[in-house]
Formats: structure tokens, C-alpha cells, sequence
């Protein structure tokens, strides 16, 4: 991981665990950036989980030829949908808006 990755990962991470938001590390070796997964329980009571992976920013540049990316990716799984945050608050916040 470069400085830069491991910067946006832990501050990524302390945000989540800051909001109650359990998490895993789904990196791999060979994966263009780092990875978090999570669950969270959006069925009101109904045992329904959606599942979000959160790619973590590697550069200051967006440059996917290069494999250099400066936002946090967050991918609803299930519905295979990526929308794109610059700092992790905003990521809980849109995290949020599935569990109320």
C-alpha cells in the first residue's frame, strides 16, 4: 500500500468504526486499491442486509490507465451501482441514508 492508500484506508476505517459501522478488509495482493466491505441491515427489522464494498483512493490523480484513483468508490453490490465521495464523512453519510 502507498502512504497515500494507507492514509485514506485508516481514516476510512476510524470513520466507520466512529459511526458504529462494522466493517472488513477485503484487499487482496494484486487489487489496483484497497478495499473495505460492508454490511449493513437495511430491512427495518427484516433480516435484510445490503452489502457495500468501499474502494479506498491509492493518488492525489485519477488516472485508471495507471491504476490511480482520488476517490472513495463505494459500490452497492447488489444492485452493482458506484458512487464516487473525496473524504470518508461523506461516505457514512451516504451509507446512512440506507438504514433510516
Amino acid at each position: 500500500m502507498t502512504y497515500r492508500e494507507q492514509k485514506n484506508y485508516d481514516d476510512m476505517s476510524n470513520a466507520l468504526r466512529e459511526a458504529g459501522v462494522s466493517f472488513e478488509d477485503t484487499t487482496w495482493g494484486n487489487d489496483a486499491t484497497a478495499s473495505i466491505s460492508v454490511l449493513l441491515d437495511t430491512g427495518g427489522g427484516l433480516d435484510f442486509e445490503e452489502e457495500f464494498q468501499i474502494y479506498i483512493p491509492n493518488s492525489d490523480i485519477f488516472d485508471p490507465q495507471n491504476e490511480c484513483f482520488n476517490t472513495f468508490s463505494v459500490t452497492l453490490i447488489e444492485q452493482g451501482r458506484t458512487v464516487d465521495f473525496r473524504r470518508p464523512k461523506e461516505v457514512i453519510e451516504y451509507l446512512q441514508e440506507f438504514t433510516n
